[in-house]
């Protein structure tokens, strides 16, 4: 198991893992039935092109612990991003100036190790990941949901990039 620090992303559609991360990690990495378009904040086309492929890793913040499907593209910098899907899904209750959030609207399918400890507020940067065949018990399998043709980063390009853009089109005219 390996710890990783994951970026609750509101901006991005669904959950994802850089794929230099995925690859280096030696992760099961599995291709999708059909590529996925991911688009970038700026509605640019992700410079890795379109989203091939995921892994499904066993996830644990604090008690919480459940399987996720992550894609892999480019993000940059960033190691995981948990997305939008997943934050609805689970409903946090956070705290911004402590840095806590606490689980309580989780799914069934989500697996609690201390119900006392679940109720508990948990630091945002103790996020878990391990692959999931390793932890699958013999039958057991994971099913892909569609997510759909295309997928929305939401990676954010600085002040500095978006001026160095357009100084770079105006050269070309």
């Amino acid at each position: 198991m390996c710890g990783v620090k994951a970026l609750l992303d509101s901006g991005c559609s669904t959950c994802c893992i850089n794929s230099d991360y995925a690859q280096a990690g030696k992760l099961e990495i599995q291709e999708l039935p059909q590529p996925i378009v991911a688009r970038n904040a700026n509605n640019t086309e992700n410079i890795s092109g379109r989203i091939t492929h995921y892994v499904d890793l066993r996830m644990r913040i604090g008690p919480h612990v459940e399987t996720c499907t992550f894609l892999l593209t480019c993000l940059g910098k960033a190691e995981i991003f948990i997305g939008l899907d997943w934050l609805m899904e689970h409903n946090l209750k956070v705290d911004w100036q402590e840095q806590t959030m606490k689980f309580s609207h989780c799914p069934e399918q989500c697996y609690m190790r201390d119900y006392e400890e679940h109720q508990a507020m948990i630091d945002m940067d103790s996020v878990h990941l391990d692959t999931c065949a390793s932890n699958m018990e013999e039958g057991e399998s994971i099913l892909l949901v569609d997510f759909g043709k295309e997928v929305d980063l939401q990676l954010k390009e600085t002040p500095a990039q978006k001026f160095a853009e357009e100084a770079e089109k105006e050269r070309s005219r």
